[in-house]
C-alpha cells in the first residue's frame, strides 16, 4: 500500500505540474490576446480622434469663413468707394499738377 500511495502522490504531483504548465500557457495566451485587443482598441481610438479633430477643424474653418465674409465684403465696398472718390478728384489733381509744372517752367 505504501508503494501505491507513493505512486499516487507522484501521479498527483505530475498532474499538478501539468495543470500548472497548462495554466501558465493559457495565461500567456490570454495576455497576448489582451495585448492584441488593446492595440486594436488604441488604433481605433486614435483613428476616431484624428477623424473628430479633422471634422472640428473643417467646422472651425467654415465658421471662420462665414464670419469673415461680411467683413471682406464691407472692405471691398470701402475700396470701391475710395476708388470712386479718387476718380472724381482726378481732374482736380491733374489741373493742380499741370499748374505746378507750368508755373515751374515759367519761373525758369
Amino acid at each position: 500500500m505504501t508503494v501505491e500511495l507513493v505512486k499516487s502522490i507522484k501521479e498527483a504531483e505530475s498532474r499538478a505540474e501539468e495543470i500548472s504548465r497548462e495554466a501558465r500557457q493559457e495565461a500567456r495566451k490570454k495576455q497576448k490576446d489582451a495585448q492584441a485587443r488593446a492595440e486594436e482598441i488604441i488604433a481605433k481610438t486614435v483613428a476616431e480622434a484624428e477623424e473628430e479633430a479633422k471634422s472640428m477643424m473643417n467646422k472651425a474653418e467654415e465658421e471662420a469663413k462665414s464670419e469673415s465674409e461680411p467683413l471682406v465684403k464691407e472692405r471691398e465696398d470701402e475700396i470701391e468707394q475710395l476708388k470712386a472718390r479718387a476718380a472724381e478728384r482726378m481732374p482736380e489733381a491733374v489741373n493742380l499738377i499741370k499748374d505746378k509744372v507750368v508755373k515751374t517752367d515759367a519761373d525758369h
